[in-house]
C-alpha cells in the first residue's frame, strides 16, 4: 500500500526531522505539510492523503479536535506525533494507528508506518460500502435459520458488546457481528453520529444533553435511555447536532 502522507505539526524543526526520516521509506510520499488545524483541514480535503502524521497540541486546538471535524468514513489513517504522553488513551479511542512520543527515532517511525500500511490494506479489503455508493437504509441481522432486517430509521442507538454490536430499536435489540468502525462507514453521517468509542446514536433520537461531573456529557434519547458523550467525540457530535 502506497502511503500518501500529510504532516501536521506546528513545529518546523519537528516537521523537518519527520521529512528526513520519511525520505528513506519505500512507497511513502509526502503530499503536503501544515502547521495548524485550519490549513490541515483544507489540505485533507484537497490533497486526500491516506495517512496523517498528526501533532496533538497545536495553537488553538488539538489533533483530536481536528479529527472530530472529519467524517469517519473518509478519515485518513492517523499516527499521532507528540511530546505529551497524556493523550494516548484518547488517541487510541479514535482508532489511531500508533502514538509516537517526541523525540522518536527512524526505526520507531518505520514501525509505525508498517502498522499504517497493514491498517490501510485491511480497510481496502473490507467489504464495506463502496466510495460514493448509497448508505444503508436497513441492516441485515443473521441468526440460525433466518435473517431479520432492521430499518436504520428505527434504530435509537448502537453499542458494542464484545465482538458484536447491539442495535437498539425501540423495545427490541438485535445483535450483529461487525465492528463499530465498519458499520459507521456504512451509515449516513447526516443520520448517525458516533459519540463514544463504543456508542453511536441516531441524530433525530437525541432529545437532551446534560453535563457530567468528569467533563463528559450525558445524551438522553427519545426512548429515555442515557448514553455518554465522551470528550474525544464532542466536537464531531456538536457539529452533527447543529451545536457547533
Amino acid at each position: 500500500m502506497k502511503l500518501e502522507i500529510l504532516i501536521v505539526d506546528d513545529t518546523p524543526l519537528s516537521r523537518q526531522r519527520t521529512r528526513r526520516y520519511l525520505a528513506g521509506e519505500p512507497d511513502a510520499d509526502i503530499v503536503g505539510e501544515c502547521g495548524d488545524a485550519e490549513s490541515a483541514l483544507e489540505a485533507i480535503r484537497t490533497l486526500k492523503p491516506n495517512l496523517l502524521l498528526l501533532d496533538v497540541q497545536m495553537p488553538g486546538t488539538t489533533g483530536l479536535a481536528l479529527l472530530g471535524r472529519l467524517e469517519p468514513a473518509f478519515r485518513p489513517a492517523v499516527i499521532f506525533i507528540t511530546a505529551f504522553d497524556g493523550f494516548a488513551v484518547q488517541a487510541f479511542a479514535v482508532e489511531a494507528v500508533d502514538y509516537l512520543l517526541k523525540p522518536f527515532d527512524r526505526p520507531r517511525l518505520t514501525q509505525a508506518l508498517a502498522k499504517a500500511r497493514a491498517f490501510l490494506d485491511r480497510r481496502g479489503a473490507a467489504p464495506e460500502r463502496s466510495r460514493g455508493g448509497p448508505y444503508l437504509d436497513r441492516i441485515a441481522v443473521k441468526s440460525v435459520g433466518r435473517t431479520v432486517f432492521v430499518s436504520t430509521a428505527a434504530i435509537d442507538r448502537i453499542e458494542t458488546a464484545g465482538n458484536y454490536l447491539c442495535l437498539h430499536a425501540g423495545t427490541e435489540t438485535q445483535l450483529v457481528r461487525e465492528t463499530m468502525s465498519q458499520l459507521e462507514a456504512k451509515l449516513d453521517p447526516r443520520q448517525f453520529v458516533r459519540i463514544h468509542r463504543s456508542t453511536m446514536v441516531r441524530i433525530d433520537a437525541v432529545r437532551e444533553i446534560t453535563p457530567l461531573f468528569n467533563g463528559d456529557q450525558s445524551v438522553i434519547l427519545a426512548d429515555g435511555s442515557k448514553v455518554v458523550l465522551s470528550r474525544s467525540y464532542r466536537e464531531k457530535a456538536k457539529a452533527a447536532l447543529g451545536l457547533a
